[in-house]
């Protein structure tokens, strides 16, 4: 079984020129993966044409954490820094996700990769949880305590999060964007217990499943963490056995 992860760009200063726009995705998922038997798959962002034959080479695809989506692919005007997104980033993924759900291959989507796959059918995001919700109690943005758990959700008991996760764990908080009109092909099933922010959609058949923490900084001290992935590979390999 081979998984796709959608590389991210090297857009930081750098002194070797070799990593100057430079495709990357994080050791973490390498890990978790090859440790369960999955032949990883680094998809850099290359040509929008040449994405159906990534998409013929693997079985399903993760979308990991990243820049922020640009809010003009959700007809708003940004209030971040323009650094703050890569638009080209942001179409190549943006197929991707188009040309697997065409093959009815499975994604998981991780923060980042959660609010791309709501753009991609239509939904919007909160561009800053802050500014969105001033009063909230819940810490976020906890990018000191990358394996921390920060706050607690309400998990859908019908879900495949809950299968994994349980109905209120404590999750690890990465991230200053949210959910914030949800596509129609997309439920809700899980949201932040103290404000509501969206915490995990899927869709009718999960084929389509998004989570906004990072499971892939918990899977080796968090058996429900490792266990979403686990999940995750036995759909993709449900649908290749079909």
């Amino acid at each position: 079984m081979k998984i796709g992860i959608a590389a991210n760009v090297n857009r930081l200063d750098t002194e070797n020129f070799n990593l100057d726009y430079a495709n990357y995705t994080a050791r973490v998922f390498i890990d978790v993966l090859q440790k369960h038997g999955v032949v990883p798959i680094i998809i850099p962002m290359t040509q929008i044409e040449m994405i159906p034959e990534y998409a013929a080479l693997i079985d399903g695809l993760i979308i990991p954490g990243g820049q922020d989506v640009h809010p003009k692919l959700f007809a708003e005007t940004s209030t971040q820094a323009e650094t703050a997104h890569y638009l080209p980033h942001d179409h190549f993924e943006m197929s991707l996700v188009q040309e697997m759900m065409q093959r009815g291959k499975p994604i998981l989507g991780i923060c980042r990769g959660l609010q791309v796959i709501n753009v991609t059918l239509g939904g919007s995001l909160h561009q800053d949880l802050a500014t969105d919700f001033p009063e909230s109690p819940v810490e976020h943005v906890a990018y000191e305590q990358p394996q921390a758990e920060i706050h607690a959700i309400d998990v859908e008991p019908t879900s495949v999060v809950a299968q994994a996760m349980g109905a209120h764990p404590k999750v690890n908080s990465i991230h200053h964007q949210a959910l914030k009109r949800v596509a129609s092909p997309l439920h809700v099933t899980a949201r932040a217990h103290d404000d509501g922010v969206v915490e995990a959609v899927e869709n009718d058949d999960a084929s389509i499943v998004g989570v906004q923490w990072h499971p892939e900084l918990m899977w080796e001290i968090d058996q429900r963490d490792e266990q979403l992935f686990l999940d995750f590979f036995a759909r993709v390999q449900a649908r290749v056995t079909n």
